[in-house]
């Protein structure tokens, strides 16, 4: 024997309209019948389901049904080509919705913002109504009679039809699912808008939700008040009842002071036209809510507002789940500012530079020599960012050949080539989205994948390899280079359109050569993260380790003394060193007897020398001289100038003339610029 649906509305037509699209999908399967309160019902309906058009009626309905059958409500939406017109209206439209009851024209309002069309002011307008307001645009569900004949732009967004989720409950409720219905229901999700703003429910290609649809996923959307201008509740959505645990007989008709909060706060949310985010706590749940207001309303009127209400705990608890499933996946920052070691005047600069930078929406460079800590400042800028809990993905573009670095950059589809995996693969940029992408030794990109780079800067959107489909995407680009890029423009090896498009934002890292005070910071960070108590380290070796030139940067430290770490004895010694460090000592030689001062870091010396050859010619003033230096293309601070400056006043090299003359060389500055005396030999002298 069939299972009977009993439908029950207020007015004759959506009975009507509703009967016969219940009919359509559902065929033989099912005996439905269809009642209207208007038309009048006069005995006790039987039946094993029933629907409910409104959960206003519910009270009227159960006088005629038996009091054991199961009640379920619409959950009503659009289809998808009527819909589309409303997305294309400018933000800030003003608009009538016509409906022909005043109830239902709060309810689409109310439908349509909670399907995230919150774009345009609607103002309801329905018949016998005493102030129809002056618009020009009108939008009706299939209710264009009703509109007033000024109007000169309507857009019928036709009836409202069933969401996919009534047809599965009443799939459900009745136990009648087999692979025709579930071919129907997803055949039906594609010509809906879903009403749970995207995360509508998954169907397996199988042909078989399992286990009957008892898995129905418990999709979290914020929960929607709708109430009128006495603060009365005239509408509200499933959600509702989830966040603040309440049912049908405890919201309907009641102000929503008593629903939500009689805290003081509360007048806040009753007395403005607009609150956003206000966070309130519930009075029966002890729950932290978070509370939106928007008004529905014309230029002199208040028609009601709407009330978008989030649990403050459950959002709080999903980024949490998110920010663990990331862990699980990689897919994670885990580096921050304060695992940046090192006390050094260079170190604080750039990390002082960095967190500006982290809080600015643009391409980020950043340069240095390999070891610096390039993907460290990387990941530090990603979690100090508003992007902290999304993704962040890294890759070295010069690891992987061309092909593979494109398939992981892009992704590609199912069949786009020999080998590729079913169901396709998504790319980086996709996995990336909302979050940050970090692009190691970037200037080792292709060329033609610099175009794709480009486009996808520019676009904000990328194809995988044999696809057809654009994917919109968010992400923060974070590159890294230990080469000169804008050489390698000059050069025609790397694009200007893409060094300018990146070169927004840039940040130097100084190698370890030049911070010699970090140095025993970062051998006792890496004695701490080894694990190590019992050794210490002789006062040679200190000297020894501070003194070296450390072409390999932090990461030729951190390999030096974990060598010693784990082979050296008890106390450390110069003898405990790994065997090549000898060796790189005098291949560094050279480098070190090449500085004209040593007590200055190899940039200083080339300052140093660039502003002696400056006074050499002319006395200049130190503003002067940050000009020239920043023309020259010196990555300096007037300041940096002023104390290079100082320097070699204090060693006798320049002198300052009278009045506004500026700096000149002293004789023997003429000396050291003429003939390059090595002040290693004379460092008594000076």
């Amino acid at each position: 024997m069939k299972k009977k649906l009993i439908l029950i509305t207020f007015e004759v037509a959506p009975k009507e309209r509703y009967l016969k699209d219940l009919k359509d999908f559902f065929g033989e399967y099912i005996e439905i019948e269809g009642y209207s309160i208007k038309e009048g019902i006069n005995k006790i309906i039987q039946g094993d389901l029933a629907l409910i058009s409104l959960s206003g009626l519910t009270n009227i309905a159960k006088e005629y049904l038996p009091d054991e059958m199961e009640i379920i409500y619409f959950n009503r939406t659009f289809k998808k080509g009527s819909f589309q017109q409303l997305y294309d209206l400018p933000s800030g439209t003003k608009a009538m919705l016509v409906n022909n009851s005043k109830i239902g024209a709060f309810d689409t309002i109310s439908l349509l913002y909670e399907m995230g069309i919150k774009h345009v002011d609607f103002i309801p307008v329905y018949p016998n109504m005493r102030d129809i307001p002056d618009l020009k645009c009108a939008v009706t569900p299939g209710q264009t009679h009703h509109v007033p004949k000024n109007v000169e732009k309507i857009i019928n967004i036709d009836w409202r039809v069933l969401d996919v989720s009534t047809l599965m409950s009443i799939i459900s409720k009745l136990d009648i699912l087999d692979e025709e219905l579930d071919k129907k229901l997803e055949n039906y999700l594609n010509t809906i808008v879903p009403i749970s703003h995207g995360l509508h429910y998954i169907f397996k290609s199988s042909h078989e939700i399992k286990n009957k649809l008892n898995i129905i996923l418990d999709v979290i959307d914020d929960g929607v008040i709708v109430i009128d201008e006495d603060y009365k509740v005239i509408h509200y959505n499933r959600s509702i009842e989830k966040i603040l645990g309440i049912n049908e007989e405890s919201i309907m008709n009641k102000n929503v002071r008593e629903i939500i909060s009689s805290h003081p706060t509360m007048n806040e949310v009753l007395e403005e036209k607009y609150v956003e985010d206000l966070i309130l706590k519930h009075d029966k749940t002890n729950k932290s809510l978070i509370i939106t207001k928007r008004p529905i309303m014309d230029d002199n009127r208040i028609y009601g507002y709407v009330l978008i209400i989030k649990d403050k705990t459950e959002i709080e608890n999903l980024e949490n789940e998110l920010r663990r499933q990331l862990v699980d996946r990689g897919y994670i920052a885990k580096y921050r500012f304060e695992d940046i070691v090192g006390v050094s005047d260079n170190i604080i600069e750039s990390k002082n530079k960095a967190k500006k930078i982290s809080g600015i929406e643009a391409p980020v460079i950043i340069t240095g020599e390999s070891g610096t800590g390039k993907e460290l400042f990387a990941q530090a800028i990603h979690n100090n960012s508003k992007r902290m809990n999304k993704p962040f993905l890294g890759i070295n573009c010069a690891s992987l050949s061309s092909d593979l670095l494109e398939s992981e950059l892009f992704g590609y589809e199912e069949g786009a080539f020999t080998g590729a995996r079913k169901g396709g693969k998504k790319g980086l940029f996709e996995l990336a989205h909302l979050g940050s992408l970090f692009l190691d030794e970037i200037s080792e990109l292709p060329m033609y994948m610099q175009a794709k780079l480009l486009r996808v800067l520019q676009e904000k959107e990328v194809m995988r390899i044999g696809g057809m489909r654009i994917i919109p995407i968010d992400v923060r680009i974070i590159a890294a280079t230990n080469r000169d890029l804008k050489k390698l423009v000059q050069e025609g090896k790397f694009r200007k359109d893409l060094y300018y498009r990146l070169n927004v934002l840039t940040l130097n890292l100084s190698p370890l050569r030049e911070r010699k005070k970090d140095i025993p910071y970062l051998i006792k960070d890496i004695f701490k993260k080894t694990g190590t108590k019992r050794k210490k380290i002789d006062e040679s070796l200190k000297e020894a380790l501070i003194n070296h030139y450390w072409d390999g940067n932090i990461r030729e430290l951190k390999n030096c003394i974990e060598y010693m770490i784990y082979l050296g004895s008890d106390r450390l010694t110069v003898n405990d060193l790994p065997p090549d460090f000898k060796n790189e000592e005098n291949h560094f030689k050279d480098k070190k007897e090449n500085k004209l001062f040593l007590e200055l870091t190899l940039q200083e010396n080339k300052l140093a020398l660039y502003i002696l050859n400056i006074l050499r010619y002319k006395p200049a003033g130190r503003r002067t001289i940050y000009k020239y230096a920043i023309q020259e293309g010196f990555d300096v601070s007037e300041h940096k100038v002023r104390k290079i400056m100082e320097f070699l006043l204090g060693k006798g090299i320049i002198k300052y003339g009278e009045g506004r003359t500026g700096a000149k060389l002293t004789k023997f500055g003429n000396d050291i610029i003429s003939k390059k005396i090595n002040l290693r030999d004379d460092m008594r002298e000076l």
